[in-house]
């Protein structure tokens, strides 16, 4: 198994457990998801991408669908996250999207998950988890975030400057690897960040976008 596997499994093991101590009715802070839901749509991505069409099949199909889901959601949590610590396997489309993405989508909705709880506190990742962080943030923020500004985001790994195709002025957002991964995905009100620019800059930011 290669460094970006153990990384996975390292961190996908930690979101198991996290889900097992919490529960299904655990909150997230996704509005109108709680932590089954959450675990619903991660087992739809890595096992079941066809059960998300059920609204556009024919009715017989989407019958089958709906039953199919049925199911699932009657499988015992302890079952349900226990397909999800399994992974997507080794042949999957997604399982190697993954690991080219620096495990985005596990950090940060494991994050949607633990930042919901009262007490929260900020992870402090092992070294490999920080890098998959890192390389997370390099691959996403061209793609979520559209600001009239020149962005430099600033992190213990180093540093990494987006250029504004037009630009009012430019910003430093400073943090810790996974911190940046949730601010340039948008959450804002739980990615512990420190942003510094411009006044122009600043009022670009606001109106600008992150996330997809």
């Amino acid at each position: 198994m290669n460094d970006h596997g153990r990384n996975s499994g390292t961190e996908r093991e930690e979101f198991a457990a996290t889900f097992l101590a919490l529960g299904p009715t655990a909150p997230t802070i996704l509005p109108g998801w709680d932590a089954a839901a959450l675990l619903e749509h991660l087992h739809l991505r890595e096992r079941a991408p066809h059960l998300m069409l059920a609204h556009r099949l024919p009715g017989p199909l989407a019958g089958r669908v709906r039953a199919a889901l049925e199911r699932y959601r009657r499988t015992p949590w302890e079952q349900r996250v226990a397909g999800f610590r399994a992974g997507p396997g080794p042949l999957s489309p997604i399982g190697r999207l993954d690991a080219l993405s620096g495990q985005s989508e596990l950090l940060i909705h494991h994050e949607d998950l633990r930042r919901a709880q009262d007490g929260w506190e900020p992870r402090r990742l092992p070294a490999a988890q920080a890098e998959d962080a890192w390389r997370a943030v390099g691959l996403m923020a061209p793609l979520t975030m559209s600001v009239r500004a020149d962005v430099t985001l600033v992190s213990s790994l180093g540093g990494r400057r987006l250029r504004a195709r037009h630009s009012d002025g430019s910003l430093r957002v400073h943090g810790e690897p996974l911190e940046l991964l949730l601010w340039v995905s948008g959450r804002d009100e739980v990615a512990r960040v420190q942003v510094h620019g411009e006044p122009a800059a600043l009022r670009a930011l606001q109106d600008g976008r992150r996330g997809l």
